[in-house]
C-alpha cells in the first residue's frame, strides 16, 4: 500500500480548528501521551455541565445514572476491542501499570488452594518490556518457581522446541471451598508477559505467539516439559493500542493492559485490565475496599467478594467522571480520524516518511547522521508502529548526546522524548549496555531520567520521535529540518512527500492548513532574532564596591582586540539577569554575594498553576528588561508599550508575605520562595495578556546549593554545606563566555551555505549573518572575556 493511500489528508484540513494548542508547536511524543481535541473537551464540558452524575455506590437517581453510563461505556470499550462481556471482563484501573500490578499480586502459579512453590509454574517476560512489566518479577518471585527474562529469539526458540505439541491439561475447578483440594488435581500455571509493540523501537511482535504459548507452552533451558502445565499470556498493549486496532476476536490473550490517555489524550490516570474468561479463576484477591465486597463483618475476618470480576477488583469509588468522559474520546477517534484502522495507516505513513528521510541524511564524508534502532524497515504497518528511535553521530562517528538534541529541539518548539523510555531491556539490547555497564553508570551518578547522556563517549539513552492520529507531514518535516540544520556538517535537502495530484491542486487549502511546513516556527525565530538585536542590553546604573570581582571597564568593538591576545585575557562585559530567563542588565562593575553576582537570577516568573515560565514556554519574556538601582533600592521592570514598574529590593523585610510563602521547583530543586504581591502580578499579567502570572523570589534562608560534579568552590569534593550556594541559576554561580570562542563559532556558521528549497520555500532558514555582540547575548553569560584561544575555557578548573 502506498504512502499516498495511507496518509489521511483530512487531518491537515481540521488540525488548526481541532488542535489549536499545537499552534507554532511540533508535538512528537505521542507514544508518551497523545493529544485531546477541542471538540472532545467541549463535549466533555457540555456533558458534565448539563448532566448530574452521582457516586455510583449510592442509590439515588444521579448515582444510578452514573452506574448505567459506566456500564454502557464498559460495553462500548469491549466492542471497541471487538469482544464481548461473555469473553472478557474489563476492570477499570488507574493505568497500564496498575493493571500489571493486579496480575502480579493476584496470579496463582498453581491450581492448589495452598500451592507449594516447588509445584508452581514460572513467570517469563520479554526483555523489551516496560519497566512496569519488569517490576512484576519482584512480586511474583515468592510464588513462582522461577523468573526468566527472554529476548525475542530465545522466546521463539522456546516455542519451536515444543514441536507444536499441546499439553494435556485438566481444567481447574472454579470452586474455592476447602474440600476442593482433595478432589481437584494440582498442576502448575505459568505466565508469559510481552508487549504487543515495543515502546522503544516501535516493533510489533507476532501476535500469533499468544495462541502458540497458550496451546504449546515454552520449553525453557534446564526445565523439563510438564504435560499438565497451563500457560497464560499477558499482553501489554499500552503502545500498540494507541495507534493500532486491537482485535480480541482474532487474538485472545488471557490478560490485556491498556492506558486510555495514549489512545484518546483525555482523561489521564485511567486504564483497564481485560481478563479473558479462561483466566478468571487464576486471579486471587486478598485486599478488599469499598464496593468490592457483597458482605463483611468488622469484628470477624469474614467477607465475601462480589460475583462479577470487575466488581471484585475495582476497589473504592471509581473515577466515574473520567470513565464517563471516555465516550467522547471514542466518538472523537471515529469522527476525526475515521477509526483505528485509518489511524494505524496514517501514523505509519508519517513515520515511514520521517524514517526514510532521516536514514538518508549523511555528513560530507558519507557518515550517516543517525543510527536508527530496530529490526524493521517500515515495509508494513503490521510490523512497525509510528515511532522512530535513534542517536545522532558527528562526521567522525562520535555520538551526540540525547540531552543536546533535546535542548535544540526545545529551541525549535519540537516536543520529543529522550532517554530509555522506561524500557531498560530494549535500551540494553540496542545500545549494547551490559548489566555491568549499567551498574558502573549508576555508580558514576547516572539515573533514569537525568541528562547524563554520554559516559565514556557511549550513549546512555536515545531520542524517540513518535506520531499520533493528528500528526501531519509538516511535523515530520520540521523535525527533519531542525535535525539536519543543527547537526549535519553540510547543507541538506529534505525530500518532499509524494502528494497525489488531486491534493496538490488544492494549493490554497494546503497553504491555509500548513500541511507542508510550519510557518509559525519561522515567525517565532525571526522574533527571537529581533529581540536579541534590540531588546536585551541596558545602560549602567549605580555601582558598588567590587568585592572579590576585579574591576574592568566595559569595552566593546575594536579596542578590545587591541588590548587582548592569546596570552592576555580581559573581562569586557558584566551581565546580570535579575529575572531568570528575562532580559540582561549590563554594568561595568558589580558586587559578589554569597550566591554569585548580587541579585543575579534572583526572581522568577510562574504561571497561575505555579509552573516556572521560561523563554521556551513564553518567548516574549526576553522583552522584559530589568534594571537595578542600588541608590533607591529598586528593581525596575520595563516592557515595550507599557509604563515601567518599580519593586523594592528589600521586599522580604518590608512586605508582609507570610501568607504567600511557597515552594517552587528550579532544575529539579525545591526552592523556598515568597510571592512578590498582587501589584506586580497585575502588571505582568497586563503586559503579557496572560492572567495569573506571579513573581517569586527565594527566601533569604533558602539553602539551595550547586550539584555540579558535587564539588566545592575550590574544585574539591566536600560536604553539602561546603558547596556553593545558588539563587535561581541552573547549575553554578557564574557563567563565563569567551569572545574568541564566539568568533570561532561565527566562522563556522559563515562556512555553512543556506540551501533554498525550491519545493518548499516557507521552511525557516538560518540567518545569514549574526554579529558578535548579537551572538553573545544569545548565550546569556555573566562574565564576557576576550583574549586567549577559542574554547580554552572548557578546560579551566577555576
Amino acid at each position: 500500500m502506498s504512502g499516498q493511500s495511507m496518509y489521511n489528508f483530512a487531518i491537515d484540513a481540521r488540525r488548526a480548528e481541532e488542535f489549536p494548542h499545537l499552534k507554532d508547536t511540533v508535538y512528537v511524543d505521542h507514544a508518551g501521551a497523545t493529544l485531546y481535541s477541542r471538540s472532545q473537551i467541549d463535549a466533555v464540558h457540555k456533558d458534565l455541565s448539563n448532566t448530574l452524575y452521582g457516586n455510583p455506590h449510592s442509590l439515588n437517581a444521579s448515582s444510578k445514572l452514573a452506574t448505567d453510563t459506566i456500564d454502557q461505556i464498559r460495553y462500548r470499550l469491549l466492542k471497541f476491542f471487538n469482544t464481548t462481556p461473555e469473553e472478557y471482563s474489563l476492570v477499570f484501573t488507574s493505568g497500564c501499570t496498575a493493571s500489571l500490578k493486579i496480575v502480579a499480586d493476584g496470579f496463582t502459579f498453581s491450581s492448589g488452594v495452598s500451592p507449594d512453590k516447588n509445584s508452581a509454574g514460572v513467570f517469563c517476560y520479554l526483555d523489551d518490556s516496560h519497566t512496569s512489566t519488569q517490576g512484576m518479577r519482584e512480586t511474583v518471585s515468592s510464588r513462582a518457581s522461577d523468573v526468566i527474562c527472554l529476548d525475542d529469539q530465545e522466546l521463539q526458540t522456546s516455542l519451536t522446541a515444543t514441536g507444536g505439541e499441546a499439553p494435556t491439561v485438566t481444567t481447574a475447578s472454579s470452586s474455592t471451598s476447602s474440600s476442593s483440594s482433595s478432589v481437584d488435581p494440582v498442576f502448575p500455571r505459568s505466565l508469559v508477559a510481552f508487549p504487543a509493540q515495543s515502546n522503544f523501537s516501535g516493533r510489533k511482535y507476532p501476535l500469533q505467539w499468544v495462541q502458540q504459548i497458550q496451546n504449546q507452552g515454552l520449553v525453557l533451558p534446564g526445565r523439563s516439559k510438564n504435560s499438565t502445565e497451563e500457560w497464560y499470556v499477558l499482553l501489554d498493549t499500552a503502545a500498540y493500542a494507541s495507534t493500532t486496532r486491537l482485535d480480541l476476536s482474532d487474538v485472545t490473550p488471557d490478560f490485556v493492559t491498556v492506558s486510555f490517555y495514549k489512545i484518546f489524550g483525555y482523561p489521564t490516570g485511567l486504564g483497564a485490565l481485560l481478563v479473558s474468561k479462561r483466566a478468571w479463576s487464576t486471579l486471587h484477591k486478598t485486599y478488599f475496599g469499598g464496593g468490592t465486597v457483597a458482605m463483611s463483618t468488622a469484628r470477624e475476618r469474614i467477607h465475601a467478594f462480589r460475583l462479577a470480576l470487575h466488581d471484585r477488583f475495582e476497589d473504592g469509588t471509581p473515577p466515574y467522571l473520567s470513565i464517563i468522559s471516555l465516550r467522547h474520546g471514542l466518538d472523537t477517534v471515529q469522527r476525526l480520524a475515521g477509526g483505528m484502522e485509518k489511524v494505524s495507516r496514517h501514523v505509519f505513513a508519517v513515520a515511514r516518511y520521517f524514517y526514510s528521510s532521516l536514514k538518508n541524511l549523511r555528513h560530507g564524508n558519507g557518515q550517516p547522521l543517525a543510527l536508527i534502532y530496530g529490526e524493521g524497515d517500515f515495509t508494513s504497518p503490521s510490523g512497525q508502529g509510528g515511532l522512530v528511535t535513534f542517536n545522532l553521530q558527528r562526521a567522525d562517528g562520535k555520538f551526540i548526546g540525547y540531552a543536546e538534541v533535546d535542548k535544540f529541539a526545545q529551541l525549535h518548539d519540537v516536543h520529543l522524548r529522550t532517554g530509555c523510555f522506561c524500557n531498560i531491556g530494549a535500551c540494553q539490547r540496542y545500545l549494547k549496555l551490559s548489566s555491568k555497564v549499567i551498574k558502573e553508570n549508576f555508580a558514576a551518578g547516572h539515573v533514569c531520567g537525568d541528562n547524563m547522556d554520554l559516559i565514556d563517549g557511549q550513549p546512555t539513552g536515545a531520542v524517540r520521535i513518535s506520531f499520533g492520529y493528528m500528526s501531519t507531514l509538516s511535523d515530520a518535516r520540521v523535525c527533519l529540518r531542525f535535525i539536519a540544520d543543527t547537526f549535519l556538517d553540510k547543507p541538506a535537502e529534505i525530500p518532499l512527500f509524494s502528494f497525489p495530484e488531486w491534493y496538490v491542486q488544492r494549493s490554497s487549502e494546503v497553504e491555509s492548513t500548513g500541511s507542508l511546513t510550519s510557518p509559525g516556527n519561522a515567525e517565532m525565530k525571526t522574533k527571537r532574532e529581533e529581540v536579541a538585536q534590540n531588546g536585551t542590553v541596558k545602560n549602567d546604573l549605580t555601582h558598588v564596591t567590587n568585592g572579590d570581582l576585579q574591576h574592568q571597564d566595559a569595552v566593546t568593538g575594536p579596542s578590545v582586540s587591541e588590548t587582548c591576545s592569546e596570552s592576555t585575557r580581559r573581562v569586557t562585559d558584566i551581565y546580570l539577569y535579575p529575572l531568570k530567563s528575562c532580559g540582561a542588565f549590563r554594568t561595568s562593575e558589580w558586587e559578589m554575594g554569597t550566591k554569585g553576582l548580587l541579585y543575579d537570577r534572583e526572581w522568577i516568573l510562574v504561571s497561575d498553576t505555579g509552573v516556572t515560565i521560561g523563554q521556551k514556554r513564553e518567548p516574549r519574556i526576553c522583552l522584559l528588561c530589568p534594571e537595578i538601582n542600588l541608590s533607591t533600592r529598586k528593581l525596575i521592570l520595563s516592557f515595550p508599550g507599557a509604563s515601567p514598574f518599580e519593586l523594592p529590593l528589600d521586599q522580604e523585610q518590608d512586605f508582609d508575605a507570610v501568607a504567600s510563602f511557597c515552594t517552587n521547583k528550579v532544575c529539579g530543586d525545591r526552592v523556598n520562595t515568597f510571592d512578590c504581591g498582587d501589584a506586580v502580578s497585575d502588571w505582568l499579567s497586563y503586559v503579557f495578556h496572560t492572567p495569573g502570572i506571579r513573581l517569586l523570589r527565594p527566601q533569604s534562608d533558602d539553602t539551595r546549593r550547586s550539584k555540579l560534579k558535587d564539588k566545592t568552590a575550590d574544585g574539591q569534593a566536600g560536604s553539602e554545606e561546603e558547596k556553593p550556594r545558588l539563587s535561581m541559576a541552573n547549575e553554578s554561580q557564574l557563567l563565563v563566555l569567551s569572545r574568541a570562542s564566539v568568533r570561532e563559532l561565527q566562522n563556522k556558521m559563515a562556512d555553512v551555505v543556506d540551501v533554498d528549497d525550491a519545493q518548499d520555500t516557507r521552511l525557516p532558514t538560518a540567518p545569514a549573518n549574526i554579529g558578535e555582540d548579537n551572538l553573545i547575548m544569545r548565550f546569556r553569560g555573566n562574565l564576557v572575556i576576550d583574549g586567549g584561544k577559542a574554547f580554552e575555557e572548557d578546560t579551566w578548573a577555576s
